[in-house]
């Protein structure tokens, strides 16, 4: 037999030979409301009076404690969930940011770019990218002459100095074989803006198998 109470319309499952024939007050458990309820008509009508009367329990609160466990245990559940939305959110949006200014954080503490390096981010702390970096040698008065070329341009919000640029030419296990300095037409690098640069080195040394162009402080 479902019972459903007249103040919050909660429901309750009850045993229908818990009542006597002409019914018995009842009350909510969830909000207290008592009220009279009658045994459904076509309950069979009890031969034993006094074993009917000795089943009924008069005021006594309807409903399971398993449901409202149940209820409980579906709102803790729903909180956690929640709470677990929210921090993963938060990680997320930790997360964009600390990519977002990688390179303003490292500048602020170069300690932190050992973390970008662990979870493979390469972070370049001056700001500035160097890219298009073509080489080539030629012949002039019998001499090689080794010009490499490039462009190079600010990645940040902001202007920024430009470090000590620095070509180094390294063999083919990688050893350095000579390097010198880039002669730079500014000492500053606005926003967006893209500055080339070209630079030569006569008689370039035997055994030269790759160029790098870095700056100088990287290598300190």
């Amino acid at each position: 037999m479902i019972l459903t109470c007249p103040s919050c319309s909660t429901r309750y499952l009850s045993d229908p030979a818990s009542f006597q024939p002409n019914g018995r007050m009842v009350r909510c458990a969830n909000c207290g409301h008592s009220w009279f309820q009658k045994p459904p008509d076509d309950m069979p009508k009890s031969v034993g009076g006094a074993a009917a009367a000795a089943r009924v329990e008069p005021m006594a609160a309807v409903g399971p404690y398993q449901s409202r466990v149940k209820g409980m245990r579906r709102r803790i559940s729903g909180a956690t969930m929640a709470l677990w939305l929210l921090l993963g959110l938060a990680i997320f949006g930790m997360g964009a940011v600390f990519y977002q200014y990688r390179v303003e954080i490292v500048r602020g503490w170069p300690q932190t770019a050992s973390l970008y390096q662990l979870i493979g981010i390469e972070v370049n702390s001056a700001g500035i990218n160097f890219r298009n970096i073509t080489y080539d040698i030629t012949s002039e008065d019998g001499m090689s002459v080794l010009t490499v070329t490039g462009e190079m341009v600010n990645i940040t919000d902001q202007d920024l100095p430009i470090p000590r640029v620095q070509v180094t030419l390294r063999d083919a296990g990688g050893e350095e074989l000579y390097h010198w300095p880039v002669a730079l037409s500014e000492t500053r690098l606005d926003v967006d803006v893209t500055l080339e640069f070209s630079t030569q080195l006569s008689s370039p040394p035997l055994g030269m198998q790759g160029i790098e162009v870095h700056f100088a402080e990287d290598q300190e």
